[in-house]
């Protein structure tokens, strides 16, 4: 560091560790001698300690600046440079042959159907659990309103169930060492946020114990919900005598319903792919429809299979996974940060504007062989 008084004024201080992770603050004063910074603004949230890690921004690159323009350069992105899709989060239903398409699915170029897959029956949910039920809660077979069999379970909590109490649980004996996932169809009365209620698979009766405890994801209210959960501890679920569900956020009255539990080995399935006669997508709706008359046999009840381009992900930290081609970012960002310069300076705007083209072209050259397959059904025109 230069050791003359100022030297740093003016330039930005970024935190990378601690506390101070990503807090951004201007520098006010700088002490050569000392190698001592004063910051300007808001008082941090924690005294710098030390092993604190930090990022000094020149003051003519703002980060805040720089990392819209990372994200600003992720949305502009060509539909050749999208990310590849690979969605598995809808499954069929006799009843049902239209879908919501997922918000984060721009084209679909394939669709696929599981067949075939190994699986185990872990509970059918056709009659009411019966092992036990938690205070307050009622249960009882809904033959009316289900996705499979002859019924599924409905479990009415009156509101005097406490967070992590079991709902309900049913007994079972079970060898699920050898499967990697459970899955179900869930539904609620209430929209819930991940892990407000969880998948018990217990070695112990009245699923008093957790050898798996696994989070449901969110679950929109009214809807029957697909859920496909990893098992956490494949190898300690070889004696499963009792399956349940936690209730671990206090909700109030709601109910809910439980379909279909199943037990599944990821990649033993085939995948099947549906002729391009038998699906269509109302872009204006975002659903698309299946016609099973002309899909594989075993379509109706199925997980399905999307392939096609995604929307990027956009990045909101250091950490955050990026699945767009690096280099693209890296030049269209200096693209855009190269106007921005340029705009503030009269006398250097030409040439800022120059080497800005010339970042663009190396952003755009980035993506070159990447390519959309032909067919693609585009949902955001």
């Amino acid at each position: 560091m230069d050791a003359t008084d100022d030297y740093i004024n003016g330039w930005y201080w970024r935190g990378t560790s601690g506390t101070n992770d990503e807090e951004i603050r201007l520098i006010n004063d700088y002490v050569g001698s000392t190698t001592t910074g004063t910051l300007r603004g808001d008082v941090l949230a924690a005294t710098v300690a030390d092993g604190d890690t930090y990022e000094l921004w020149h003051r003519d690159l703002d980060p805040t600046r720089v990392h819209n323009a990372i994200n600003r350069a992720i949305r502009a992105i060509p539909r050749r440079g999208a990310p590849p899709l690979r969605d598995i989060s809808i499954h069929t239903s006799s009843a049902i042959n239209n879908f919501s398409i997922p918000t984060s699915v721009v084209g679909i170029n394939n669709i696929q159907v599981r067949l075939n897959q190994t699986e185990k029956v872990i509970e059918n949910c056709d009659g009411a659990w019966s092992e036990s039920s938690g205070t307050g809660v009622t249960v009882s077979a809904e033959t009316e309103d289900r996705r499979e069999g002859a019924a599924s379970n409905k479990f009415v909590l009156a509101g005097s169930a406490t967070a992590g109490d079991i709902i309900a649980s049913q007994k079972v004996s079970l060898d699920l060492s050898k499967f990697t996932h459970a899955e179900f169809w869930f539904k609620s009365t209430v929209t819930l946020t991940s892990g407000q209620v969880k998948l018990v698979l217990s070695t112990t009766a009245n699923a008093a114990t957790e050898t798996e405890l696994l989070s449901l994801p969110a679950i929109t209210a009214g809807t029957w919900t697909y859920v496909r959960l990893a098992l956490a501890n494949p190898l300690s679920d070889s004696a499963i005598i009792s399956v349940g569900f936690e209730y671990d956020v206090d909700i109030g009255a709601v109910t809910y319903q439980v379909d279909a539990i199943r037990g599944t080995v990821d990649n033993s399935e085939d995948w099947v792919s549906v002729h391009r006669n038998a699906w269509t997508v109302d872009k204006d709706a975002r659903t698309f429809s299946l016609n099973y008359n002309n899909a594989p046999s075993g379509s109706s009840y199925a997980l399905i299979k999307l392939l096609g381009v995604k929307k990027p992900t956009e990045l909101s930290a250091d950490a955050t996974s990026c699945d767009v081609e690096s280099e693209y970012i890296i030049n269209k960002a200096l693209a855009t940060l190269l106007r921005a310069r340029g705009d503030r300076r009269d006398g250097n705007r030409d040439a800022a504007y120059l080497e800005a083209d010339r970042y663009e072209a190396f952003a755009l050259n980035a993506l070159t062989g990447q390519q959309i397959p032909s067919g693609t059904v585009w949902i955001d025109d």
